[in-house]
């Protein structure tokens, strides 16, 4: 037998605060990129292509992150409507 306790709301807003946090990361990484991009368009020898190879990684780690954020916004909205759908189907159960 289950037994939770949970605040459907609570986890609703958590997923609004993880969606707007990961927006305001999107927005860092841009800035931070545009900037790493610029010094890229002046810097030439080994250790600028050395560099520009560790960016290149680190996008790829990014978009990672960033897939992974929105799985975790989009499974905490789903799980607060379960929640919220679930006593409400259970107290429609007892009428009224």
């Amino acid at each position: 037998m289950s037994k939770f306790e949970v605040d459907s709301a609570d986890v609703a807003h958590a997923a609004r605060t993880v969606d707007s946090t990961a927006a305001a990361v999107r927005s860092e990484v841009a800035a931070m990129l545009h900037r790493l991009e610029e010094l890229q368009a002046t810097w030439r020898g080994e250790a600028a292509a050395r560099f520009a190879a560790v960016v290149d990684d680190w996008r790829a780690v990014q978009v990672r992150v960033d897939e992974s954020l929105g799985g975790i916004q989009v499974a905490m909205v789903g799980a607060a409507q379960t929640y919220e759908d679930a006593e409400a189907g259970a107290a429609a159960l007892f009428g009224g």
